[in-house]
C-alpha cells in the first residue's frame, strides 16, 4: 500500500476556492478522500505499468488509471 499525506492546508486551500466557509472536521475528511483518490489511482497506474512489462510509471498510465477509477 501506497502511505502519503495530503496537508491539510491543501485541502482547506482547495475547498475555499467555493467562496464559503468549511469546517475542520470537513478538511479533514476531505483531506482523507484526497488520499484514498489519489492511493487507489497511484496503485492503477502501477499495475498498468507492470501488465505492460515496465518498471517506471507513465503520464499514460496516469491518465488511464484516472479514466478507469473516476
Amino acid at each position: 500500500m501506497i502511505f502519503m499525506e495530503i496537508p491539510l492546508a491543501c485541502a482547506e486551500k482547495i475547498l475555499k476556492r467555493t467562496n464559503m466557509r468549511v469546517s475542520k472536521d470537513a478538511i479533514s475528511e476531505f483531506s482523507a478522500l484526497l488520499e484514498e483518490t489519489a492511493t487507489d489511482i497511484a496503485s492503477e497506474a502501477v499495475a498498468i505499468a507492470k501488465s505492460k512489462g515496465r518498471a517506471t510509471v507513465k503520464l499514460e498510465d496516469i491518465s488511464r488509471a484516472k479514466r478507469k477509477l473516476l
